[in-house]
């Protein structure tokens, strides 16, 4: 994980010089509202951390050692800071053909492709938001299709991928307003004829295992969030109202 060095001074510390602490960190930390920026003088400011800092971050010392998102997830309380920076590339999983090579190749894994491949028109392409998702994908094929399916990570490679293709195409992001907001920005502009998958229970879904505390952390940042497409205007819509949100990992 990046910047675990710089995390665990400031869980020591409670606090560091700003120039101490890598800019897009401070940005993620203060859109999370985990940090305060403090003014010492005309050169100088600190970045001091907020009480639920300490929480986010209970077991970040354990960080290192985590390989997976379901040890990540036990680590820290809001997925969306909890990221494995993958290699440039692109990481597959499913039940196809590509090339002759039949997947998956192995039981709870995933492939990673340096070069992007050439696959059949009529596989059908689905876009996750996490590694978790992409693993152990065969417990979400019941909402999908039972064979020739790919699941894709989404990255930059896959973002390359999907603008190549045709190919009916998924995205199955998480159920909140920052994901709404990715699909609507990063996704569709690469190929207008993916769709966000959206389960016809969901607002069912959302009320029983959503969380609060996550749609209140994006809230002020996504509060304004409109679509065009009536699906994804009734999921946000769903979202404000019952002021929860939800992860795809809960599909898992």
């Amino acid at each position: 994980m990046r910047y675990i060095k710089t995390l665990l001074k400031l869980k020591e510390f409670g606090e560091l010089n700003y120039s101490q602490v890598a800019k897009p960190l401070i940005d993620e930390l203060k859109n999370e509202s985990l940090i305060d920026i403090k003014t010492i003088s005309k050169k100088r400011k600190k970045v001091v951390v907020k009480d639920q800092f300490y929480k986010v971050y209970s077991d970040i010392e354990n960080i290192e050692q985590s390989t997976t998102r379901a040890q990540l997830v036990k680590t820290l309380a809001d997925t969306k800071v909890k990221k494995i920076s993958p290699q440039d590339g692109l990481y597959i999983n499913g039940k196809c053909t590509i090339e002759a090579i039949e997947l998956p190749l192995f039981n709870n894994s995933a492939l990673f492709l340096k070069d992007i491949p050439k696959i059949e028109d009529d596989i059908l392409v689905v876009c996750v938001e996490n590694f978790e998702n992409l693993i152990y994908f065969k417990s979400q094929l019941k909402y999908f299709q039972d064979d020739n399916i790919l699941f894709v990570y989404r990255n930059s490679a896959m973002l390359e991928f999907i603008e190549s293709i045709k190919n009916k195409i998924i995205y199955f992001g998480d159920f909140d307003l920052a994901g709404i907001f990715i699909f609507e920005t990063q996704i569709l502009s690469k190929n207008n004829n993916i769709e966000f998958f959206i389960p016809k229970d969901i607002e069912e879904i959302i009320i029983k295992h959503g969380s609060k505390e996550l749609y209140k952390k994006q809230y002020n940042k996504y509060r304004d969030i409109k679509s065009k497409e009536e699906n994804l205007q009734n999921l946000i819509n769903i979202i404000n109202k019952n002021q929860k949100v939800i992860e795809q990992e809960y599909f898992i």
